[in-house]
């Protein structure tokens, strides 16, 4: 897979050297990195100069650019998962990359559009990732064009694109998104045994509980929710389904906020596995809370 390097040095706030603190994206996309302990993200330190060889990181441009990218994480997923189970599918090592890559542009829309109502660019020139063995590890934005309220504090630096209100900030995330999605389509598409609608449906899901862990991660599911609702409020093409998230009650009377999901993870298929996800559209209503009251904790 093509690479591209940050520097492996530290500031004294533990950002990158080099870092550009000063645009107003840094500050937002360091608090997003701090609320969450399972995938870090960073800014980049500049918005155009092409990032130097490495053995870390790849923009999306690069891998968008290279569908073998795409064969050989799929290798390693499907390595990774065998350490656990006899048999690895092949829809389930399709659908581990589906779902992780599109977590690149929509865990962090969703993050910063919860946190500090502001949308950057997720286009992929914008965004690269790293991977630890093959998962997503870590995500990082150039600096760059950004969407934000009239009142946002940074309203009127140079790369500040004011709008409205959060119903056209919502709108904005959903083009970000579907617009990178689009084009990661085109090329993972043929390289899967998935059809059109099984792919937007992927991309609805991502979108919809990338937004509800965001409100989790900031302390309420139920803002996440408010804002998948305001993302997501009905249908928009290519996307699948208006938000579908909801909060549930399982047999032992705990609440659980979960998305009924359009589209198959396939881990179900893995050997060993005793039940689907509890989100997961081949079960009814009924099994997903028996699935849930199974469950630990919330």
């Amino acid at each position: 897979m093509p690479r591209a390097a940050l520097s492996a040095e530290t500031g004294p706030a533990g950002q990158p050297e080099g870092v550009s603190a000063a645009h107003p994206l840094a500050a937002s996309v360091a608090t997003v990195d701090r609320a969450v302990d399972w995938m870090s993200f960073r800014l980049l330190d500049t918005p155009a100069v092409p990032l130097p060889p490495c053995d870390q990181w790849t923009t999306c441009d690069q891998a968008l650019s290279d569908p073998a990218c795409f064969t050989r994480w799929r290798a390693a997923v499907a390595q990774r998962l065998a350490q656990q189970h006899a048999h690895v599918p092949e829809q389930t090592t399709a659908a581990h990359v589906l779902q992780w890559y599109l977590g690149i542009p929509t865990y962090l829309g969703a993050m910063l559009f919860h946190s500090a109502r502001r949308v950057p660019s997720l286009q992929p020139p914008q965004l690269a990732f790293r991977l630890d063995l093959a998962w997503v590890q870590e995500v990082a934005l150039r600096p760059g064009l950004f969407w934000c309220l009239p009142d946002d504090p940074d309203a009127g630096h140079p790369d500040a694109m004011r709008v409205r209100d959060e119903v056209a900030l919502a709108a904005v995330l959903r083009h970000q998104v579907v617009t990178h999605a689009a084009r990661f389509l085109k090329v993972y598409g043929p390289l899967v045994r998935f059809g059109r609608r099984t792919l937007w449906a992927a991309v609805t899901d991502m979108l919809d509980v990338a937004l509800l862990i965001a409100g989790r991660s900031f302390g309420s599911a139920q803002a996440g929710e408010t804002d998948a609702r305001l993302v997501l409020a009905k249908r928009e093409e290519p996307l699948t389904s208006a938000s579908t998230t909801c909060e549930v009650t399982d047999e032992h009377g705990r609440t659980h906020w979960i998305r009924r999901r359009g589209w198959c993870c396939f881990t179900y298929a893995l050997p060993g596995v005793e039940h689907p996800c509890a989100s997961c559209p081949r079960v009814c209503d009924a099994e997903r809370l028996r699935i849930l009251g199974t469950l630990d904790s919330n």
